[in-house]
């Protein structure tokens, strides 16, 4: 349900007291000033706002008169608005920095919230707050309602209301009004509003295709300002990731899953997958893959950010997380080494296992289709529960690589430098027996490393042995860690997951 809808629903069921938690207040007061002006709404009701500062305004007269030019102070308000005779709407702004200084206030809005449902005419107090924040005398007797990041309508709307009056709109096509709303999809109205303002006045012909661009720019900044969710300019294609077949294959069955033939068809939207291996087994570029062979926007979030601030504020940040990766779906959701997050939760006051199951509830009941991708390096200290079928709807494992894995590695990281001809110039057998164990990332390391004495020496073109050389100098993390290794490729003999290049249980 949207804010208004909520906020009915609420005072129909006689919920005197609610608490909308947003940092848009501007758009909260729209939302209510709407709903009153609703034929619904009872005509005898007023509404009126106050605050420390401007004290009481009012929106809206009641048939009652209130005196809304009384001062009020923190201490007298409450019993202002008990004593009022009349039938009216008050809404509270800032109201959670008073109820933390003067304790008395809990006990007083307790009191209020036990008695306003009976009186008649009917009084009502919505308290806004840019964050959740309610006491724990609270929490019982108030319901809390988090206003929502704005919906593809919805964005469209403030698009015509921030930049309509100009007339740039008028001028584009319907494609491109569409992809500008699009693009802004995760902001706040108030975010939204200032990024197509500076959208109008940066564009050099007008609104046009570069436009997105500009917007999109000032999103990842926002989101990353946020806190725990970043937005990743840029994706992998597919032909940039060398081997991992069952992956890529399992991958590209589900390309279309997102589509409304798919839906119609009757087909599950995928939920998620987790991948675990080694560090540099390409995990992170898998995320990136799976975004560009989709074409989604990648959204990353950093679980360290989450847990990060004050009290309280770990269940907030995953909140506001889900709600912005929600908002901008279809997309993916990259959690990089998810065990850092929720390994031994528990030991923190219980904050991790809060976040924790506030993350699991919502991927086992999510609509939205918003694809979790999570990254893990080991599952010794994951909770059972994560990994659990229902959540995730595969599990791989990222072995080492395979000799022909590492060849195909190899001929990417070339490429990428900008050589061609790689199986002519190269004799790939020998560093490929060579670089037995090696990881991806370490592949890449020996590309990178191979360049530097070959531009000391004349800026020649590199040759095999400096490839090899390169090669001799590097030890390979999985030496150090077979144990390691072994113990994770016991999770895919048993058949909890499944090998993301081959079928460990045929050898």
């Amino acid at each position: 349900m949207n804010l208004q809808d909520e906020i009915k629903l609420c005072l129909d069921a006689h919920i005197a007291v609610i608490n909308v938690v947003s940092n848009e207040e501007i758009r909260v007061l729209q939302e209510i000033r709407e709903l009153t002006q609703h034929r619904s709404w009872p005509a005898y009701e007023g509404l009126y706002t106050w605050d420390i500062v401007d004290q009481f305004i009012c929106l809206k007269q009641s048939q009652i008169p209130f005196d809304d030019k009384r001062e009020a102070t923190p201490d007298t308000l409450l019993r202002i608005l008990r004593d009022y005779k009349g039938g009216a709407t008050f809404i509270l702004k800032d109201f959670h920095q008073i109820w933390e200084a003067r304790r008395s206030v809990v006990r007083g809005l307790r009191n209020l919230a036990a008695n306003l449902p009976e009186c008649t005419p009917r009084k009502n107090i919505i308290i806004t707050t840019p964050e959740y924040c309610l006491p724990l005398e609270l929490k019982a007797d108030i319901p809390v309602i988090e206003l929502a990041k704005p919906n593809l309508v919805e964005m469209d709307i403030i698009l015509e209301r921030s930049i309509g009056a100009t007339g740039a709109l008028r001028q584009i096509k319907t494609a491109l009004r569409a992809k500008l709303v699009e693009a802004a999809l995760g902001l706040t109205s108030t975010q939204a509003r200032r990024v197509f303002q500076k959208a109008v006045v940066r564009g050099t012909d007008g609104l046009d295709e570069n436009c997105i661009d500009l917007i999109n720019e000032e999103k990842r900044a926002i989101i990353r300002e946020s806190g725990a969710l970043e937005l990743y300019p840029y994706v992998e294609p597919m032909e940039r990731v060398g081997g991992l077949d069952v992956l890529k294959e399992w991958l590209e069955r589900r390309c279309m899953a997102f589509t409304d033939a798919a839906k119609e068809y009757g087909l599950e939207v995928p939920k998620g997958i987790a991948l675990i291996g080694i560090p540099g087994t390409g995990k992170s570029l898998c995320a990136k893959m799976t975004a560009g062979l989709w074409k989604m926007p990648l959204l990353r979030l950093d679980m360290g950010a989450v847990f990060g601030g004050l009290l309280g504020a770990s269940e907030k940040n995953i909140r506001e997380a889900i709600q912005i990766a929600e908002v901008i779906a279809p997309c993916v959701l990259w959690v990089d080494e998810i065990e850092k997050a929720f390994a031994g939760s528990g030991g923190d006051g219980g904050t991790a296992r809060r976040v924790l199951a506030t993350f699991l509830t919502w991927m086992q009941e999510k609509q939205a289709p918003v694809f979790v991708f999570a990254t893990a390096n080991d599952t010794e200290k994951l909770p059972p529960e994560l990994l659990r079928k229902g959540r995730f709807d595969e599990l791989f494992f990222l072995d080492l690589p395979t000799p022909i894995e590492r060849e195909q590695i190899l001929i990417v990281h070339l490429r990428r430098k900008g050589i061609t001809m790689v199986q002519q110039r190269f004799d790939l057998a020998a560093v490929v027996q060579a670089t037995e164990s090696f990881v991806g990332a370490e592949l890449e390391a020996i590309v990178n490393d191979a360049l530097f004495p070959a531009f000391m020496d004349g800026q020649r073109e590199i040759e095999t042995f400096d490839l090899l050389r390169a090669a001799d100098e590097i030890v390979p993390l999985a030496r150090s860690r077979r144990e390691h290794i072994e113990r994770l490729r016991q999770i895919v003999i048993k058949g909890e997951a499944r090998n993301a290049s081959q079928d460990l249980r045929s050898k």
